[in-house]
């Protein structure tokens, strides 16, 4: 048996919050943070990789331990591809802007007519009955937002996260959480691009629809109605696809010397790991494949694709209403595809061999025509035509030049980066969907290290710094990318503090040593109080707190 070094493939084993955070440990050697967007690397990693020439090397050129490092960096890097890079990852991240976003009015509305008080929970608790316009309404409204968002998060993510929120006594319904965090959320996105919707699918057409099943007590779309659960979520499926893309790499970049039996007896798919690739052979009632490099790993990295890009409501209008839970949820869209490839699809467990764009195509099309659901590739096509377009124009000309503008930056950001790698997947998808059959081995392609250049994360630690730091890139001076930053986590702050004020009681907390290991608790708490400030104007430390 091969044996490899854990301290150098494994990334930290992610924590989740009844909400879907995706936290963790501080033993192991990787992280992608959801709401913090940065990716971490152990001081072992860094290293290790800062002893590699540069580029995208095989094992001939580094020794193995490089080749295991430049894995995890490859698997961590997947993760910042899947929240940046898919259209279930792009919402997903945009759930906390859209949380603060779709309460600042009536936060400031709170403040006017009671005055500046935390938690708005605690608050509603307090105020007499009301409807639309009455302090207790609005509370009641800022209150229920911030719960969908919550809710689509805990929903999606992982069964494990999903029950707490289903027993919650705020919880309406699937198709009611997921109208209200998705319909949140593309308005956002227009609000900085297409603020006519002039190309957007305007969210306000699912209301009608959606009312109408629910009327008719359609499950998952009215008040009490069952909740189908899947065996996983977006947390297992991100686990997944990462990690079997890390042991493509590994197996490529050493010429096979990773082979299947090495990476089970190894451990590399204990846990979350190999809940996803389990899942699927289950659906698919496929045998454990013999080598890594197999047409059934291949399929299980495209299913992994198809399952967190669905193309409904977002960048096509949505049509077929009744399935909208089931098209939305990478989970069951995940359990769906399997199963159909199983029953309709057959001949697609052999198709994929040279990992190409022709297979790509032929097989996503295949899997998408039986969950009548639009092909990856004209998902891609779509946003790529959208970034050409003049309602996109000024997004994209501050994503080529790194100077965005300040109103809504992360959102700016954000989906700025989204369209850029939306562009790319269109032209080239199976290195997306491949990268490890791609990045070494007799594959390696020429263009493998500009793209994943490219679309690497933009905010990471350092070796002996845990604190958060702009990752520079060809293009961009210093002074825009640490501008860039600065702004962008100022505003990260003003988004956890305004979850605070509308959760938690008590004085506001101001933990945010992993942004900077270096700034005083004091300059910390003074940096939270101007962003703070900045927007809502008011200091966080003249709030009246609500008696328990």
């Amino acid at each position: 048996m091969v044996s490899f070094s854990p301290a150098l493939l494994n990334d930290h084993a992610p924590l989740m919050s009844s909400s879907g955070e995706f936290r963790a440990t501080t033993e192991a050697h990787g992280l992608y943070n959801t709401f913090q967007f940065v990716l971490r690397l152990s001081p072992l990693v860094h290293r290790k990789l800062a002893s590699l020439p540069s580029g995208i090397v095989n094992s001939g050129d580094v020794d193995l331990e490089g080749v295991q490092a430049f894995s995890t960096y490859i698997h961590e890097t997947i993760h910042w591809w899947q929240h940046i890079g898919s259209t279930y990852g792009l919402m997903l991240s945009m759930t906390y802007p859209t949380q603060a976003h779709a309460n600042y009015d009536h936060l400031k509305s709170l403040i006017s007519d009671v005055g500046f008080k935390k938690s708005i929970r605690q608050l509603a608790a307090t105020l007499p009955g009301g409807g639309l316009g009455t302090p207790a309404g609005t509370a009641n409204i800022v209150i229920n937002n911030h719960f969908d968002m919550d809710a689509f998060r805990g929903l999606t993510v992982s069964p494990a996260t999903a029950g707490k929120i289903v027993q919650d006594s705020q919880f309406e319904s699937l198709g009611h959480a997921y109208h209200v965090a998705c319909g949140n959320i593309i308005s956002l996105l227009s609000s900085v691009s297409d603020r006519q919707f002039n190309v957007i699918p305007h969210p306000k057409e699912w209301t009608e629809p959606l009312r109408k099943l629910r009327e008719e007590k359609e499950q998952g779309y009215f008040y009490g109605s069952p909740v189908e659960l899947y065996p996983i979520g977006a947390y297992e499926i991100f686990e997944g696809q990462a990690r079997v893309a890390q042991l493509q790499f590994l197996h490529f970049a050493t010429g096979g010397l990773l082979g299947m039996s090495d990476a089970v007896q190894n451990g590399m798919f204990d846990g979350v790991y190999g809940k996803a690739f389990m899942t699927f052979l289950q659906m698919t009632e496929l045998e454990w494949p013999d080598s890594i490099d197999h047409p059934t790993v291949a399929l299980f990295l495209l299913v992994c694709d198809l399952a967190i890009n669905p193309g409904g409501g977002f960048p096509f209008p949505l049509i077929h209403f009744p399935t909208f839970i089931r098209d939305i949820e990478p989970g069951a869209r995940f359990v769906w595809l399997s199963r159909l490839a199983r029953l309709q699809q057959k001949d697609v467990f052999g198709m994929i061999r040279d990992y190409s764009r022709d297979e790509y195509e032929e097989v996503s099309r295949k899997l998408c025509g039986a969950i009548i659901e639009s092909p990856p590739l004209d998902i891609a096509g779509e946003f790529r035509r959208w970034s050409e377009l003049p309602e996109f124009h000024q997004l994209m000309e501050e994503h080529r030049t790194f100077k965005f503008d300040k109103g809504n930056i992360v959102v700016r950001i954000l989906f700025s980066h989204f369209l850029a790698f939306m562009r790319d997947k269109y032209e080239r998808p199976e290195f997306f969907c491949w990268p490890g059959a791609w990045m070494a081995g007799k594959r390696l392609s020429p263009d493998a290290m500009t793209l994943f250049d490219r679309h690497g994360a933009l905010f990471v630690d350092k070796e002996d710094d845990d604190g958060v730091f702009p990752r520079l890139a060809d293009g961009r001076t210093e002074t825009e990318v640490q501008e860039a930053f600065d702004d962008f986590y100022a505003h990260n702050v003003i988004f956890d503090l305004t979850r605070q004020w509308i959760t938690k009681p008590g004085p506001f907390r101001y933990d945010f040593r992993w942004l900077s290991q270096r700034g005083t608790d004091q300059e910390i708490r003074a940096f939270c109080e101007r962003s703070f400030q900045s927007l809502y104007g008011l200091n966080p430390s003249s709030v009246s707190l609500v008696a328990e």
